[in-house]
């Protein structure tokens, strides 16, 4: 077997460690990328360094958004940037840095039809939610609203520089985002361990992520302190794991269905991971996914499954996408747009046909 491991150059975990990135960073002009709940809390130490801060990102970022930060960098001669929230501040961050200063438009990059060189800017990413994991992987999702297609963004230097998660940044999170944003990380270690592209470090870190994740979720999202740790730790090891390892086709999937019907990402984690790991049973009999029940003292592939289930339900995410207005007329669109670089990693091949037929039992 031959692999080949990417990591941000530094890594730092801990609490408190929030308090120590502003004497850290490089000199010159620095640009905070904040989510709207930090804004406040981070506006006096920004105007007393005369940095720059934008604190209005939005869930599901656009090519828009990132052309807005990069505009703002380029304004104020940034050369750090440095994002501070959930997964979509920091992709925002991490494309925004990885484009600054390249000359065509963000969807040149997007779409394929231009080639960034290789990052010249400092990025420090800091991570208020534990689900994404985007302080630590090597792309940015992105949306396209004028053809509604979400998909990663690639380029050299998607790596941070300094990735520094806290888990006290992640206290202040709501229970709903806490739900869904665990169910994000815990699919993460899951489909990383079931992964075509697994490795022996993948799997070693992904096997810890789901058994930090599992026991936690529940607790954090019922306001637990002492939760916040392992869920912040396990988020790290299952995203450190999918870089290495890609996912599957709960991600595939989820992307397109997600952008199609307006779900949240971590909750199309929550509707599709169940089904989609019944599905690939088929493969092995679940011997792979029973290694993973057996990690967090359940019996097979099967309990492991009901157990998601109750878990899905406990801390308050759906079963399925009808609440969403789903229908079966967006199905094509989700087939077309589910080829991505997870669905190759699957560990069983999925037809357009069985695609379908598997996100029709969710709608």
């Amino acid at each position: 077997m031959k692999y080949e491991l990417r990591f941000p150059r530094r890594i730092s975990f801990g609490d408190g460690g929030f308090r120590e990135w502003p004497e850290q960073l490089p000199p010159g002009g620095v640009l905070v990328v904040a989510g709207n709940h930090l804004r406040e809390r981070l506006l006096p130490l920004t105007t007393s360094r005369g940095w720059g801060l934008i604190g209005d990102i939005r869930p599901e970022p656009t090519l828009q958004e990132v052309e807005k930060v990069r505009a703002a960098a380029r304004e104020l001669g940034a050369r750090t940037i440095v994002g501070i929230g959930g997964g979509s501040v920091l992709d925002t961050a991490k494309a925004a840095a990885a484009l600054l200063d390249e000359p065509g438009a963000v969807a040149d990059y997007f779409y394929g039809r231009s080639a960034a060189a290789a990052r010249r800017s400092f990025l420090v990413l800091l991570p208020t939610t534990a689900g994404t994991g985007a302080e630590v992987t090597g792309n940015a999702v992105l949306v396209d609203p004028a053809t509604s297609i979400k998909q990663s963004l690639r380029t050299p230097g998607m790596e941070a520089d300094w990735a520094l998660v806290d888990p006290e940044l992640t206290c202040a999170c709501p229970a709903g985002i806490t739900a869904a944003s665990g169910f994000d990380a815990l699919t993460q270690g899951i489909e990383s361990y079931l992964s075509r592209r697994a490795t022996t470090v993948s799997s070693a870190l992904a096997r810890s992520a789901v058994t930090l994740l599992y026991p936690a979720l529940r607790a954090a999202t019922a306001g637990e302190r002492g939760a916040r740790a392992p869920m912040a730790e396990g988020s790290l090891s299952a995203a450190l794991a999918f870089a290495q390892s890609g996912l599957g086709a709960v991600h595939g999937i989820g992307h397109p269905a997600g952008s199609c019907w307006g779900v949240p990402h971590g909750v199309c984690c929550a509707v599709l991971l169940p089904t989609v790991l019944r599905w690939n049973c088929a493969v092995d009999g679940g011997a792979r996914l029973g290694e993973l029940a057996r990690a967090v003292g359940l019996a097979d592939a099967a309990s492991f499954i009901a157990g998601l289930e109750r878990l899905r339900a406990e801390v308050g995410l759906p079963e399925n996408f009808r609440s969403f207005g789903a229908s079966p007329d967006a199905l094509p669109f989700v087939v077309r747009n589910c080829r991505s670089g997870s669905m190759k990693c699957n560990p069983r091949e999925l037809s357009d046909e069985e695609v379908a037929a598997l996100v029709r039992e969710l709608i």
